[in-house]
């Protein structure tokens, strides 16, 4: 799973590509002081999966003033 860290040491933000729990993800800087993050896409990947389809307005979210009936996000 995609997964995104703080690092502690030098305050970057980066996604890491996590296979198993065992694995520790390493800043670029070389620490493994990594606070794991919320990340924008996963809370509106998860938010348009289980809130239905925009195209038919049953996201519940205001429709987008684009025409090709996209959620605004």
């Amino acid at each position: 799973m995609l997964f995104e860290y703080m690092c502690k040491k030098c305050n970057k933000r980066s996604e890491f590509l996590i296979r198993s729990a065992k694995e520790k993800p390493v800043c670029e800087c070389g620490s493994r002081e990594l606070e794991k993050v919320f990340s924008t896409f996963a809370v509106s990947a998860r938010h348009a999966k289980t809130s239905g389809s925009c195209v038919d307005g049953s996201c519940n979210l205001p429709k987008s003033p684009c025409a090709s009936g996209m959620c605004g996000f």
